[in-house]
This record gives C-alpha cells, sequence and structure tokens, in this order.
C-alpha cells in the first residue's frame, strides 16, 4: 500500500472536494430555496435545492425520517468500499485510479452535506422545454463520471491489478 505513489490521485480527490463544497456555498449564500437563474434559455439554468435523498433526488419526497439516515449510511459504506479500492489498486492502474478518484471525491462532496446538513445541495438544472434531467452537484457530475470511466476500464480489461 504504497500511497506516496497516487499523490497525484489523492491531490484530484481533495480539489473535487474543495470545488464541490465552494459551489454549493455560493449557492447557500446567494440563492434561496427554489430560486432559479436562466443561463443558457431553454437548456440550462441554476436552480438551488435541497436533495435529502438518493442520486437524482430519489426518495427526497419520503414521510418517512430514517430513509436519509439509511441513504447516508449506505453512501458511507459504498465510500468505504471505493477507498478501500483505492489504497489496493496497483499505481499504475491509471485508468482505474482516475475513476476511484474521481467517484471518492463526488462521494465525500455528498457525504459532507449529508452528515452536516442532512440533505445535499442541488443546483445545476439542464433541461429541454418542459423535460428536465434531475438536477444535480459538481459532486455527482463526479461520481457518474468516476462510474463510467471504471465501466470503460472493466470492459477495456487491462487492469484490474488489486495487490
Amino acid at each position: 500500500m504504497n500511497l506516496n505513489l497516487k499523490k497525484k490521485y489523492i491531490f484530484i480527490i481533495a480539489l473535487i472536494v474543495v470545488i464541490d463544497q465552494i459551489s454549493k456555498l455560493i449557492i447557500k449564500i446567494n440563492f434561496t430555496i427554489y430560486s432559479e437563474v436562466n443561463i443558457i434559455t431553454g437548456f440550462f439554468q441554476i436552480r438551488y435545492v435541497k436533495n435529502s435523498g438518493a442520486v437524482w433526488g430519489l426518495f427526497s419526497n419520503t414521510p418517512h425520517s430514517f430513509i436519509p439516515k439509511v441513504i447516508t449510511g449506505l453512501s458511507l459504506i459504498a465510500l468505504i468500499i471505493v477507498v478501500y479500492y483505492f489504497v489496493k489498486i496497483n499505481p499504475s492502474c491509471i485508468l482505474e485510479l482516475t475513476s476511484l478518484s474521481l467517484i471518492t471525491g463526488g462521494a465525500l462532496g455528498n457525504n459532507i452535506d449529508r452528515l452536516y446538513q442532512g440533505y445535499v445541495v442541488d443546483f445545476l438544472d439542464f433541461y429541454i422545454s418542459k423535460y428536465h434531467w434531475p438536477t444535480f452537484n459538481v459532486a455527482d457530475f463526479c461520481i457518474s463520471s468516476g462510474v463510467l470511466l471504471l465501466i470503460f476500464s472493466f470492459w477495456r480489461g487491462n487492469c484490474a491489478s488489486i495487490k
């Protein structure tokens, strides 16, 4: 377990967390809940939403208060598993380490919100006419990109080396 060889990936993780937390703080300071600012008419707006559910707002409107706690617990377990593989994977597995860094940074950013606020700040809202992609944030983007990259790396099959 030589984390010294993974310094640049640890930097990526930290950078994602910082960018994610700063972007959410900017939204919380400058917007009221559900306020919107049109950026590209008919395509993209900033919209402040509090998401107490899972990815893309799933289960966020549930009347049960234990659901956000379950989601937080599951996301922490998933984060531990991803970090375990990050630590164990061979430093030569660049694509895999990059994907795990994106996932870890995003998961840390969202878990910070969940643990300290009980919800995640979402604000990136893409849409065409009345059809909206679920509102998301920088952490969500990194997690989704990391998962896609990881799927590609599994499909490619060159590096599955766990020490």
